[in-house]
């Protein structure tokens, strides 16, 4: 019984004491891939605070730090030891080739700074793949199912099988055109298809080419990938359409379609298997692939003196219709004019039409009813225009001509609307109509019918002339908004030279920024969000010190602020009170694990020690 009780004593006891040196361990793989994910796992023996991570500029920094800790009691021959482990775990992903460092991991024990070893890592091109055994065997004793487990065939399949690396071969992604020599405006189709021979799994990112030198629409295709067998380059592949565009080049010569980039997930075997686990051991690793840029010739449209073309290329018709062929002056017509085909209509002018002097013209309406196939851009586009007669007669305005170049038979074609005129009457019973081709009469017509005299007799007016400058009221409107000029440019002068100097300036609106971020602590304090609240309060206090005392950033520490609050003459229960729930934001923020503290009671206490620094910081 007295062994008992001396154990139980000595293990409550050892709960809180620490052992005399402080260690910290640094767990990472050794080698890992571009845009492969790793986990680094910082472990110390003794409880820590401000924990803090060095430079990792090489490294995006993924998740983390996720805590834990553990607690190991031995006794041996009656002697007690135990040892206690706190691990802080983050989850990185490399930017780019090479060998770097790992970011170094500092704690502070007992009002000392402890710092991790450096440690190194490679950083390769392709994933790293991955050698997890089973975890029984790491740990060096057998498990009683294995023997169970082999009788159903298993044995064989839970050896642990290294993955080969995925080869350009294996996986690919391709821009397929349907020509590579064309007409300057002429369409051509841009098919993008991934093949692989291994287990895509999904894709993180697509990137499709910029198509700088191209009008780029792109071809309505099924919302879900759908892969299918196909034969390229002597070696069967299971292929997918992942986008289809239709281009037409804007410019001539050679052009370039860009490479595009797809960001791949890859489903590899890790072997296992067995009656427990029938469907094997898998992971996923990444691969990013990019087509090979393309290069196309463009050649310059046939020569040309026809004025009526303005760059359509395919096949067309055009045809003009108007709401009425005689109308009012002061009516207005409508004049629609319809282009329908095939062909780039997204490079397409109207065609120019000479409208009388006579006419007021609206900016025409322009409706758009086409579709993109693989055969080009189909349909129909409409300019409306509303014009106003504003003179009578009857107005002939000539034929519209409309000159596009056709493709299937590499010529100018012309087609040609005639007789395009519009009669129109000086009133509904006017029947004598003069003839007018093209007429530069810049006239607006007036009926008689149209004036209402007030009166036409003698008015009997007088000239009253008194200068305006002579009223002492207007000069007054003179001098008072000089002297408001005079005044706005003397406070402005002012602010000016109080704005230049910005340190005074941050040191005057620190409290005012800190407010609103302990306002904003305040909200994520009610919504029970303890990670964004301590975040709020730790730059409330840290911006509040660092405009105030005039501290760049970089520079601001604990002892430093503790130097520059004394030299202002700030007593020390007020320096030990901010450094304290600094500690304990960072603390709590840092090592989610730690003791509960109480939000509203850190909020209480950031509030009241801002407000103490700046009644007593001048």
């Amino acid at each position: 019984m007295r062994r008992l009780v001396f154990i139980l004593t000595s293990l409550f006891l050892f709960q809180f004491t620490y052992a005399d040196e402080v260690n910290i361990t640094t767990s990472a793989p050794s080698k890992v891939g571009v845009g492969q994910r790793f986990e680094v796992k910082y472990s110390i023996n003794q409880k820590a605070s401000n924990v803090k991570l060095g430079d990792y500029s090489n490294f995006i920094l993924v998740n983390g730090p996720s805590t834990s800790s553990s607690n190991n009691v031995q006794i041996i021959n009656g002697s007690i030891s135990q040892s206690n482990t706190y691990s802080y775990s983050y989850v990185f992903e490399p930017k780019s080739v090479g060998k770097f460092n790992l970011p170094t991991f500092s704690v502070t024990v007992d009002g000392k700074t402890y710092t991790s070893q450096v440690v190194s890592i490679e950083v390769q091109k392709d994933p790293v793949q991955s050698n997890n055994s089973r975890g029984n065997r790491n740990r060096g004793f057998t498990d009683p199912w294995e023997e169970f487990d082999n009788m159903f065939g298993g044995g064989q399949q839970n050896q642990q099988v290294q993955p080969q690396p995925v080869g350009n071969e294996d996986l690919f992604v391709r821009i397929f055109i349907n020509k590579t020599e064309l007409y300057k405006g002429e369409p051509i189709i841009a098919t993008i298809k991934v093949f692989t021979s291994v287990d895509l799994y999904g894709f993180e990112d697509f990137k499709i080419p910029a198509f700088n030198s191209f009008y780029a629409q792109e071809i309505e295709s099924p919302e879900r990938i759908t892969f299918t067998r196909e034969i390229y380059n002597n070696k069967s592949y299971n292929t997918a359409v992942l986008k289809k565009y239709i281009l037409y080049p804007r410019v001539s010569g050679e052009l370039t379609i860009e490479p595009c980039e797809l960001d791949c997930q890859i489903r590899q075997s890790t072997g296992g298997g067995g009656f427990w686990n029938p469907f094997g051991n898998y992971q996923t690793v990444k691969k990013i692939i990019y087509s090979p840029e393309l290069k196309i010739n463009v050649k310059n449209l046939p020569s040309t003196n026809i004025s009526s073309f303005n760059g359509a290329v395919g096949n067309y018709n055009i045809k003009l219709d108007k709401t009425a062929d005689t109308v009012n002056v002061n009516d207005a017509v409508n004049f629609k004019l319809t282009l329908s085909g095939t062909g780039n209509f997204n490079m397409i002018e109207p065609p120019k039409i000479l409208w009388p002097d006579e006419f007021e013209v609206y900016d025409p309406v322009i409706s758009d009813q086409t579709s993109v196939t693989t055969s080009g851009i189909s349909g129909s586009k409409t300019w409306e225009y509303t014009v106003v007669p504003r003179y009578p007669g009857m107005y002939k305005m000539g034929k519209i001509n409309f000159t596009y170049f056709d493709l299937s038979s590499h010529e100018y074609k012309t087609q040609v609307i005639d007789n395009l005129s519009l009669a129109v009457r000086k009133d509904a019973n006017d029947t004598k109509l003069s003839e007018y081709n093209y007429t530069q009469r810049n006239v607006e017509y007036i009926g008689n019918e149209d004036i209402r005299f007030i009166k036409n007799t003698e008015l009997g007016l007088k000239k009253s002339y008194n200068p305006l400058i002579l009223n002492s009221l207007f000069s007054l409107f003179y001098i008072i908004p000089i002297i408001i000029f005079i005044v706005i440019i003397i406070i402005l002068r002012k602010q000016i030279k109080e704005n230049s100097d910005l340190t005074k300036v941050k040191a005057k609106k620190a409290n005012k920024i800190s407010q609103r971020r302990l306002k904003k602590a305040k909200k994520y304090m009610l919504q029970s969000n303890k990670t964004e609240f301590y975040k709020e309060v730790i730059s409330a206090l840290w911006g509040y010190i660092g405009d105030k005392l005039s501290i760049p950033v970089a520079e601001l520490t604990k002892p430093k602020i503790r130097i520059a609050l004394e030299t202002r003459g700030i007593d020390e229960s007020t320096i030990n009170q901010l450094i304290n729930i600094i500690e304990k934001c960072e603390f709590a923020h840092f090592s989610p694990s730690s003791t509960e503290v109480q939000l509203d009671y850190i909020y209480k206490e950031a509030v009241e020690i801002i407000d103490v620094l700046e009644q007593k910081i001048k």
